[in-house]
């Protein structure tokens, strides 16, 4: 533009018109001093709309609006250039089409030849604004609105945990709003801060990708998104999300960055604590050794919770073991290691805190901020407490592994280097993941006793069969040589006799199953009555007497002078002491010795069996009343056994209140099984009873029995048997059968198998009570079903008692009368 004081040298008048013309985004008008324009070039045609031809002649007033024509705007501007050799301006100009657009402007008059010549006219200078105007009103709008909301806009930002910034390109010189200073822990009203001293507190890691964000926001023209840590001055570390827009000038050049930050800190601390949970959830779905998992767990925490993890465990003794410890640093963990052996584990250590206070508790504890002055009321042990404060700790949870209100041990976390400090939401993180490795860990164990369960239940099914075998081949060969002898009266019966012993053999296994089945499901019935436990002690020994005197063992009975008495079953618990001096015998070298003891206190009794034969391993004592469990391989031992009979003793001595320890002092050095019974309360003496005469049997009279049994040689050998011992029978295979039977044969005693081919000898019993007109029959319902379930089904079918195959011959004999 030409000087405003001097006028341009000479030119021709199509030079100049070819420069005018050539300034197409500038619109030049020239007008005379009428207002009427002279001269219009192709940009005022471009800004405004009109062609030269159009405004020639025209007044200038036409591109002005109509409010500043009314106001007289167009003389007051030729005024001023008159008078200043100049008139600037900025202001709203119309176009042909009546749109409005932001210009500014230059108006200078024209002159005659000479400085002195007189004003022929004006040139008018425009140049469109709009888009520029239109950013500084947003830019103003924007720092208007801030200004009046700042109060509002602080509250927003500080609820929601956000800061406003804009950083100026060029001078990266930057502006801070309400919040950013918070966001940083610095100080409040820290309003603006250097783009490269922000960097500074980008934590190092993070720098370099939030430069590189920021750079390439600005090549691109767009804005940037980015997570990263910042480091606070007191050293702590907070995770922020930042994201900007790009301000542009007109020229569509990037001028200013401006953006939000926010505190993402508890997000990032959740995707961390959910991919902890994650990662520890896959190793505990695997677990089968606690052992290697926790160990596993511990290192995970390490990395993502804690600095320091240790898992501790409640041992056997009921004491805490330590399992696993954990650090990122080995020479450290090693440290603390070898305190631990200075200084182990156990209560009262470390007063109200720690691993003991947990498990003491089963509660979580948290301590957020452990000082020195805890330390020094908690630990009494100067050494000990000097150890400790040397590991930095500076804040502790623990928490139990409990499932089903039971603890299984504690897991221990500890802050130290990583200055942070435990909240609230951390002891929540902590019990989640308590209660899955307990719920983990208990599912090990329970698959492990599974396991073992199954390879002792393989043992007892070769056992039993060999159990069962035995029997069973004296008994075939017995019956073999009754084949072939059967005029041999004396052979006879000696081969009878050992069939019955086997056959008994068979039924005392048989009933010692069905007994630890009602033991361990609770459906055993004790019959109670305050007994002599004397009395029961004799019994034991004259049933174990045989297996005693065959081994040639000597057995010392040492009974109290005065009576002792017990509220108690006496069969089941003479099968208690039976089965304990029985199991003497069998693992006892022949020619040894047995020693049965009672000793009588205040409140119990206690009865010691005890023998100098093959003894119990140490690691074994506590497992011998397990059901199923062999010290050795059946097929290791000389002595027969189903490893049911102490698992029966333990069940009975139970339900007697009492309890039954083993001891030994190893193999080969004798075995002591202790049983203590709680002592019957003093009663008085109660008078005696008459009895009552029992009515006796009409003599002479021969008993009819109808046996219903669907196996023919069960039948015919049962009722051979009854007509042996005097007694009339008749037999029927099937349950219709029986119900003709009894109206035909009028049966005083009805021995009815359960199992028919046609109907069950439930419904023939209910069918045999609804006969009318004859005498009912003692039903007995027989069948080698014994469970309880199988008792009440037989009562509520109407039978009068429930026997289970084989018969005892003696029941038989006192059945024919």
């Amino acid at each position: 533009m030409p000087d405003r004081t001097e006028h341009p040298p000479p030119a021709t008048e199509s030079l100049y018109r070819q420069i005018v013309e050539s300034a197409i985004d500038y619109a030049i008008v020239s007008f005379d001093l009428q207002g009427r324009v002279t001269s219009w070039n192709e940009g005022a045609r471009r800004v405004l709309g009109w062609t030269e031809a159009q405004m020639r002649g025209q007044p200038v007033h036409r591109f002005f609006t109509p409010e500043d024509v009314a106001a007289g705007a167009v003389e007051e501007e030729m005024r001023t250039a008159e008078q200043t050799g100049h008139a600037l301006d900025e202001r709203w100009h119309q176009r042909s089409d009546g749109g409005r657009f932001w210009a500014s402007g230059e108006l200078m008059p024209l002159k005659g030849d000479g400085n002195a010549a007189p004003i022929v006219g004006f040139v008018k200078i425009l140049r469109d604004r709009t888009e520029h105007r239109l950013q500084e009103a947003r830019l103003r709008d924007l720092n208007d609105t801030l200004k009046a909301s700042e109060a509002r806009l602080q509250l927003a930002l500080d609820v929601g945990g956000m800061g406003i910034w804009q950083y100026d390109l060029k001078t990266r010189a930057g502006r801070w709003w309400p919040g950013m200073d918070s966001l940083h822990g610095l100080p409040a009203g820290t309003r603006s801060m250097h783009l490269d001293a922000y960097f500074e507190l980008v934590h190092p890691d993070d720098c370099q990708r939030v430069v590189s964000s920021v750079s390439d926001a600005i090549a691109n023209k767009s804005g940037h998104h980015v997570e990263y840590r910042v480091i606070w001055p007191d050293g702590s570390v907070r995770w922020l999300e930042s994201r900007s827009n790009l301000v542009m000038n007109l020229d569509s050049e990037p001028i200013a960055l401006s953006g939000v930050c926010l505190d993402i800190s508890r997000r990032k601390r959740v995707e961390s604590d959910l991919k902890f949970l994650a990662e520890a959830s896959a190793e505990l779905a695997g677990l089968a050794d606690y052992q290697s998992t926790l160990e596993k767990i511990a290192q995970l925490a390490v990395s993502h919770f804690a600095d320091w993890c240790a898992v501790d465990m409640v041992a056997d003794n009921g004491l805490l073991q330590r399992v696993t410890l954990a650090h990122s640093d080995p020479a450290r963990r090693q440290l603390v290691q070898d305190l631990q052996r200075r200084f182990p584990l156990q209560a009262g250590r470390i007063a109200g805190a720690g691993p003991w206070h947990v498990l003491r508790t089963g509660q979580p504890q948290r301590v957020a901020e452990l000082t020195d002055e805890m330390l020094n009321q908690a630990v009494a042990e100067p050494e000990y407490r000097a150890a400790l404060q040397s590991l930095g700790l500076r804040s502790y949870l623990g928490v139990p592994l409990t499932v089903r209100n039971h603890t299984l041990g504690v897991i221990s976390f500890a802050l130290a280097e990583s200055g942070r400090r435990y909240s609230p939401q951390d002891e929540d993180l902590a019990q989640d993941l308590a209660r899955r490795a307990a719920v983990a860990i208990e599912n090990a164990t329970l698959l492990h006793a599974l396991q073992q369960s199954d390879r002792a239940k393989d043992v007892f099914l070769a056992t039993l069969a060999h159990e069962l075998r035995n029997p069973l081949a004296p008994v075939w060969n017995g019956l073999s040589i009754i084949k072939r002898v059967p005029g041999d009266t004396e052979r006879v019966q000696q081969v009878a006799g050992m069939i019955e012993r086997q056959v008994g053999q068979l039924a005392r296994l048989v009933d010692d199953l069905l007994d630890v089945s009602r033991i361990t499901t609770g459906k055993i019935e004790l019959k109670k009555e305050r007994t002599d436990l004397a009395s029961v002690l004799r019994s034991a020994v004259e049933t174990s007497r045989p297996h005693i005197e065959a081994a040639h063992h000597a057995l010392s009975v040492h009974l109290p002078n005065e009576p002792v008495e017990v509220e108690a079953d006496p069969v089941r618990l003479a099968q208690v002491f039976s089965n304990l001096l029985n199991n003497s015998a069998k693992y006892t070298r022949p020619g040894g010795k047995i020693d049965l003891q009672v000793t009588a206190e205040p409140q119990r009794l206690v009865v010691t069996v005890r023998d100098n034969g093959a003894g119990i391993p140490t690691e074994m004592l506590g497992k011998v009343f397990t059901l199923f469990t062999q010290i050795t391989h059946p097929a290791e031992r000389s002595q027969g056994g189903l490893g049911i009979g102490l698992s029966l003793v333990d069940g009975l001595v139970r339900l007697h209140g009492g309890s039954v320890e083993a001891r030994s002092e190893g193999l080969d050095k004798g075995s002591e099984f202790v049983v203590i019974l709680p002592r019957a309360a003093q009663a008085p003496p109660e008078p005696a009873a008459t009895a009552e005469p029992e009515k006796a049997e009409d003599a002479g009279e021969r008993r009819r029995i109808l046996v219903v049994d669907d196996n023919q040689d069960a039948a015919a050998t049962l009722a051979e048997l009854l007509q042996m011992l005097g007694s009339e029978v008749a037999v029927a295979h099937d349950g219709l059968g029986a119900v003709d039977q009894v109206r035909q044969f009028l049966p005083d005693v009805v021995l009815l198998d359960i199992g028919l081919p046609d109907i069950n000898g439930y419904e023939a019993a209910r069918r045999i009570r609804a006969i009318e007109g004859v005498r009912q029959p003692r039903l007995v319902a027989l069948t080698g079903w014994g469970q309880n379930q199988d008792k009440e089904m037989a009562a509520a079918a109407g039978f009068d008692e429930h026997w289970t195959k084989p018969v005892d011959p003696q029941r038989l004999q006192d059945l024919a009368g």
